[in-house]
């Protein structure tokens, strides 16, 4: 497979990875031209060239990953020549390293007028979404056509299990009259996210119900409850804007990764 028929895969997969490749050479260098896939632990497809130059580039490219931001790195290949790694090629070599992050993958818990705001606003963002709800007559691919999937069970709680929820999964919660139920499942996975939509009564009263049913105050600080960045939003329109833009905070939060350690 080409490299960028990889990428495009990739893309499509919502994959973390970064692409190197070559946007300048002079003089003797062991290539002129190429494109290289890394990964978060250092593991490549393709090549810029081997050698010194490519672990160093691979160097680079692991901490772009970790920081979440592309970059431009240079290299002198002569040992002899000031900041020059140690090569006897006596080229220069410039390489873009773009970084590719996950978008976020969205679990709408309810399909009411909120999840239908919240369904448009990811259309637009190329967020990919599934929505969960109890009702038939609401949770429908007519109703949101561009949903990736569609979990619909009278029991909330096993619609939710269908959705296989991950350490990907932006989980906000909106329902009908099960957000207990809704947050407890949610509480059983990794989850990125975890947000409810309400008031801080029924918040006490959700959180007090179900540390009784065995979910840990540790779990439940991990909420975020009011969902939501404050905008001031009171239309379902404009708390989908901000439930959105919270979680774009919290998607762009770096986070710690396990890479190879590189001796230079």
């Amino acid at each position: 497979m080409l490299i960028m028929e990889k990428v495009a895969k990739l893309n499509v997969q919502n994959e973390t990875f970064a692409l190197a490749m070559i946007i300048e050479s002079k003089g003797s260098t062991p290539r002129h031209v190429g494109k290289m896939i890394v990964y978060h632990d250092g593991s490549i497809e393709g090549t810029v060239g081997g050698g010194l130059a490519e672990h160093y580039i691979i160097q680079e490219s692991v901490i772009a990953l970790q920081k979440g931001q592309s970059k431009i790195v240079e290299y002198k290949l002569n040992k002899h020549a000031k900041d020059g790694i140690h090569m006897n090629c006596g080229g220069t070599l410039k390489v873009f390293i773009e970084v590719y992050t996950p978008r976020p993958e969205l679990v709408l818990v309810g399909a009411g007028h909120l999840g239908l705001a919240m369904a448009k606003l990811a259309d637009f963002l190329e967020y990919p979404y599934c929505v969960v709800d109890d009702r038939p007559g609401y949770c429908t691919k007519e109703r949101f056509p561009n949903a990736r999937n569609i979990y619909v069970n009278e029991d909330i709680g096993k619609a939710m299990l269908e959705a296989n929820l991950s350490e990907r999964s932006y989980v906000t919660i909106f329902t009908k009259d099960c957000d207990d139920v809704a947050l407890k499942t949610a509480l059983q996975f990794p989850c990125a996210y975890v947000g409810m939509v309400a008031s801080k009564r029924k918040v006490i009263n959700i959180f007090e119900k179900l540390k009784s049913e065995g979910i840990t105050q540790e779990q439940l600080e991990s909420v975020r409850s009011p969902i939501g960045l404050h905008i001031g939003s009171e239309t379902a329109q404009e708390i989908a804007i901000s439930i959105i833009g919270e979680i774009i905070k919290v998607s762009r939060e770096i986070k710690p990764v396990k890479v190879k350690q590189f001796n230079r």
